[in-house]
């Protein structure tokens, strides 16, 4: 059990907090559309995975439906005001919890709701081209704000004519990111008595390990 679930961190609470004031500041500045509708009832208690794409071909979408294994997205739950909330269940032999997989097509989309219920972050960006992490870059300020316990980098695979594994690793390195390719060039030798999960998979088991704030223990 220890070995799976992290507990969780004493600088998700300051985060929230750091949330809390920067959507204040960034209201009274003028810097991002942080106004929206409220929440329907009960909805601020639901965590969210927000999940966003800086590649026009590949939509955040498009990242939920991998995510939940399904075609057809589920309904969208949101008030309005341009992001996406689509309800997820996680249960697991530990836990079970209810999730928002929030996509939000770009960070001035971004509410005080939304701020105060970022649990984990996943962006996309198209790593075939050499700017393809400028449009990744511009979240960081927000990012660091959240303190959300899971961030990952999401691409198709790395390129060595545009992003390479080098330069995505170490940018990952240094923002305290998890790189994750959806088709990786190579793929873990099955044979290995533990092997790598990579992909989706991998990014449904970073969800799965992470302790959300409504979590229901199982005995």
């Amino acid at each position: 059990m220890a070995a799976l679930l992290r507990l969780p961190a004493l600088g998700r609470a300051r985060g929230r907090r750091r949330a809390a004031h920067h959507v204040t500041a960034a209201l009274a500045t003028g810097r991002a559309a942080w106004a929206a509708p409220d929440l329907p009832e009960g909805a601020m208690a639901v965590p969210c995975a927000l999940i966003t794409s800086c590649a026009a071909e590949f939509p955040g979408e498009e990242l939920v439906k991998r995510i939940i294994g399904a075609e057809v997205l589920p309904a969208d739950v949101s008030p309005g005001g341009g992001a996406q909330f689509y309800p997820w269940t996680i249960d697991n032999k530990y836990y079970s919890a209810s999730v928002h997989l929030c996509v939000v097509p770009n960070r001035f989309l971004v509410t005080g709701a939304i701020a105060e219920s970022v649990q984990a972050f996943l962006v996309y960006f198209d790593s075939t081209t050499v700017s393809g992490l400028d449009g990744v870059s511009s979240w960081l300020p927000l990012v660091e704000e959240w303190l959300p316990e899971v961030m990952i980098l999401v691409c198709d695979r790395v390129s060595d004519t545009g992003v390479s594994r080098q330069k995505a690793q170490e940018w990952c390195i240094k923002h305290s990111f998890e790189l994750v390719e959806l088709n990786p060039e190579e793929v873990p030798d099955e044979d290995d008595d533990f092997p790598e999960s990579t992909g989706v998979k991998r990014i449904v088991q970073a969800l799965n390990a992470n302790v959300w704030s409504n979590v229901v223990m199982k005995n």
